[in-house]
């Protein structure tokens, strides 16, 4: 084993009651104690040397301590039960107690409760070198047991405490009254212990009791509202069983829509009729059942929230839970004639709600709707032929909770209107509408002028710029000019038609005759008018056949 280390007087006295510390292992050497190791604090006394480094690990080093003149102590006390446990917290009496002082701090016993003071331990006396402790123990105080006649502690009986005496930590009472047991009479009405911490057996005799009815009540109440739903009442012997269950009751209101949350009836185990003149009340709370409606939880309208209740609460109507809003977009005309069919986008709004199945109200109206979709989807306007829209696409709005108008209006295309030169329409003669572009609703393209028999378009294409504003368009006649034999004469000049397909005039294939008197060639004369006619009627039929390639095409 270790060595330790031991306290000396200056004589080399060992001083009683004084600390010896055994060496701690070295946790690096198993074979060697630590170095260095400081020496215990003794009161009243000085070490010479504050710490030892022991030489062999197994020899015990002996330490000399010097008395301290004029050494100052402390006297405490403490409150313990008799396994030496701390029953009230110590109390510092004093800490300038001298080496030689005497103490008698025996009337410093407390009372406490429950307990007496059985004896006490170093009250009193004088101080030598070091702290004193005084000890003040005390035992639990006894009990009354009621007992048969027999002697044997009667079941389920009170066995009271003695209670302590107020002026005396060491004694109790006297003159204690006798706890009271149904159906029983005790043989003294109380008592006075001779020892405190012994129990006081009291004999007591059965007792029967003239028996009367006693009524008690079922009351079954509604916590939602506070009120009672239904009650009933039962009456038997006092002492007897209270014959009566819960169960029918609680399944007919079940069906009801209520849901069970105490039966105070049924968890007061097996209650008889009490005697204490009173009514006894019985209480089984109820609550009120709740269930959801709503898109995932679909019910019949109207129909009764709870099945075994035909005459009960019913499911409210759909449209509380489940709504559709429309986005319709209408195509019509300036006059507001329908065009086509609408364009109808449908959003679903949902929610579910929490109903109360014993009244059918529903607990959070205020729930939000949810929507299917945010937003409806862009609508592309149609294309109807000889018609132009005002516009090409309907931006899709945000779903809201009501229904979405759009009207989209067409008008109508305007015309190719062939007038003569001085700008006067020309009579019975066609004016073809501007056609539609098949990729935009708001616009047209470039249109053919019409074949005009006898005449001939300024150009042979429109493009408008107002799909809606008609494009005059001017027309020539095609005129053959009158031929003069005697003098040559100037073909009438054909009017410029944009891009005409040209027909180059006839080669005149015999020799030209001078005229005798002008020196003229009459031949060339008489060819340049046959020329003019030729040219003219060959470019109106280039032309016609050039438009209808074109219309082919």
């Amino acid at each position: 084993k270790l060595g330790k280390i031991i306290p000396v007087d200056p004589e080399g006295n060992p001083i009683p009651d004084a600390p010896t510390p055994q060496y701690p292992n070295d946790p690096t050497d198993p074979g060697k104690t630590t170095p260095d190791q400081p020496v215990p604090e003794i009161p009243g006394y000085r070490p010479e040397v504050p710490s030892v480094t022991p030489t062999d690990p197994g020899k015990d080093t002996p330490v000399k301590y010097v008395p301290i003149e004029n050494a100052k102590y402390t006297l405490t006390e403490r409150f313990v039960d008799e396994d030496g446990n701390e029953i009230s917290p110590s109390v510092i009496k004093g800490t300038d107690y001298e080496e030689g002082s005497e103490y008698d701090v025996t009337g410093d016993a407390k009372v406490i409760d429950g307990y007496y003071l059985k004896e006490t331990s170093n009250t009193t006396g004088k101080f030598g070198k070091g702290d004193m402790t005084a000890t003040f123990t005390y035992a639990k105080l006894g009990k009354i047991i009621p007992v048969d006649p027999e002697g044997n502690p009667i079941p389920d009986a009170p066995t009271p405490q003695y209670p302590n005496d107020p002026t005396d930590p060491g004694k109790t009472t006297p003159d204690q009254p006798v706890p009271e047991i149904p159906g029983y009479r005790p043989e003294v009405p109380s008592v006075t212990p001779t020892d405190p911490g012994e129990d006081t057996p009291v004999k007591y005799i059965p007792v029967t009791p003239e028996k009367h009815v006693q009524t008690a009540k079922i009351v079954y109440v509604d916590t939602k509202t506070g009120t009672t739903i239904e009650s009933d009442s039962v009456t038997g012997n006092v002492g007897d069983k209270i014959d009566y269950s819960t169960t029918s009751r609680i399944t007919e209101l079940i069906k009801k829509g209520y849901v069970l949350i105490e039966d105070g009836f049924t968890n007061a185990g097996t209650p008889v009729y009490n005697d204490n003149g009173e009514e006894q009340v019985f209480v089984v709370k109820l609550g009120h059942g709740t269930e959801p409606v709503g898109p995932n939880n679909p019910h019949e309208p109207g129909t009764p929230i709870n099945p075994d209740d035909p005459n009960g609460p019913k499911w409210p109507a759909k449209d509380d839970y489940t709504k559709q809003y429309t986005s319709t977009v209408h195509f019509v005309d300036g006059n507001g004639n329908k065009l086509r069919d609408d364009d109808i986008q449908t959003s679903t709004w949902t929610r579910t709600l929490i109903v109360d199945k014993v009244t059918g109200e529903v607990l959070n109206p205020s729930e939000p709707w949810k929507s299917d979709i945010d937003d409806y989807a862009t609508v592309k306007v149609p294309v109807i032929e000889g018609y132009y829209a005002d516009r090409a696409t309907v931006p899709g709005e945000t779903a809201q909770q009501r229904d979405l108008e759009t009207t989209v209006t067409y008008n109508k295309i305007g015309k190719i209107v062939p007038v003569d030169p001085n700008g006067n329409p020309i009579p019975n003669v066609p004016t073809p509408q501007y056609r539609n572009d098949p990729n935009d609703p708001t616009k047209v393209i470039v249109t053919d002028t019409p074949d005009i028999p006898g005449m001939i378009p300024e150009t042979r294409s429109v493009t408008p710029g107002e799909p809606g504003v008609d494009t005059p368009v001017v027309y020539h006649k095609v005129e053959t000019p009158e031929q003069k034999p005697e003098q040559p004469a100037q073909p009438e000049v054909t009017p410029v038609v944009n891009d005409p397909v040209q027909t180059p005039a006839p080669k005149a294939e015999t020799p030209a005759t001078e005229l005798p008197q002008t020196g003229d060639k009459q031949g060339n004369a008489l060819a340049a008018i046959g020329a003019s006619i030729v040219a003219g009627m060959l470019g109106l039929i280039g032309f016609t056949k050039k438009k209808k390639d074109e219309k082919d095409f």
